[in-house]
C-alpha cells in the first residue's frame, strides 16, 4: 500500500483539484491529509470524501507531514502538497518500482500549470536525479521502514524536503521517475518568474553554507 499525506493549510482552492485527481488512481493505496489549523474551507472538502483520513497538526510542513505519517498504514509514503496533481498511473507506478528493496525513496520530475516558455524551461532541469533539483513539490515518495528509522522530517521551517534527501540517499538508491506532476506556477507568477528562480537558488546557497532555516525562512518571507 501507499500511503499519500498531504499537509494542508487553507487551501480550499487547490485541494478539490488534487482529491479529485487522486480518485482516479489505480493500485492500493490511502489518503491522510494533515490539516495545520485551516480557517477556510479545507476540513469541509476534505470531510466530503469519507474515505480520507483527516487529522489536526500544530502548524509547519515538516510537522505536519511527520503526524500524518504516524498513522500511515502504508510500505510506501508520498508526500504530497496540496496544490500537485500527479501523473495517470503514478501510484501504480511507485507500487511497481518499490518492489526492488534497493530502492529507498524517489520522486516525479515537475512540470508547472502555466504555459511559460522560462518555466518550461526550469522544469526541465528537475528531471536530473540530484537533491538540489528535487524538491517537495515533485511528490517525494519514501520507504516507510528507512522513514522510520531515519526519524522522519526534521523540524525546520524551510528546506526540510532537502534535508531528508541528505539521510534517505544515503540508505538506499534514489530514483527519479519518467513522468510529471503539475505543481502550481503561483509563486512563479506572483513574483516573477527569473526573479523567484533567482531567490530559490539564493536560498539554498544559504542553507548549504549554514544559514538557519528560521533566518532564511524569515528573509524569504520579506521577499515575498
Amino acid at each position: 500500500m501507499v500511503s499519500i499525506i498531504i499537509p494542508a493549510l487553507n487551501e480550499e482552492e487547490s485541494i478539490p483539484l488534487l482529491l479529485e485527481n487522486l480518485a482516479s488512481q489505480e493500485g492500493d493505496f490511502e489518503i491522510i491529509v494533515a490539516d495545520g489549523g485551516s480557517a477556510d474551507n479545507t476540513l469541509t472538502i476534505c470531510k466530503s470524501y469519507p474515505d480520507i483520513k483527516i487529522i489536526s497538526s500544530e502548524k509547519g510542513r515538516a510537522l505536519q507531514m511527520n503526524k500524518g505519517a504516524e498513522i500511515a498504514r502504508g510500505d510506501t509514503l508520498l508526500f504530497l502538497h496540496a496544490d500537485t496533481l500527479i501523473p495517470r498511473k503514478g501510484i501504480k507506478t511507485i507500487e511497481n518500482v518499490m518492489n526492488d528493496d534497493k530502492i529507498s525513496a524517489g520522486s516525479f520530475f515537475a512540470r508547472f500549470d502555466h504555459e511559460d516558455g522560462m518555466l518550461s524551461f526550469f522544469a526541465r532541469f528537475t528531471r536530473i536525479n540530484n537533491r538540489y533539483l528535487t524538491w517537495g513539490d515533485q511528490g517525494i515518495f519514501i520507504r516507510r521502514r528507512i522513514f522510520n528509522e531515519i526519524g522522519g522530517y526534521k523540524n525546520i521551517p524551510l528546506m526540510e524536503d532537502l534535508e531528508i534527501q541528505k539521510r534517505v540517499r544515503r540508505r538506499g538508491k534514489f530514483i527519479k521517475l519518467p513522468l510529471p506532476v503539475t505543481t502550481s506556477s503561483r509563486r512563479f507568477i506572483q513574483n516573477g518568474v527569473v526573479r523567484q528562480q533567482l531567490l530559490n537558488i539564493a536560498l539554498v546557497m544559504a542553507y548549504e553554507i549554514g544559514v538557519s532555516p528560521a533566518r532564511i525562512k524569515k528573509f524569504y518571507s520579506d521577499h515575498t
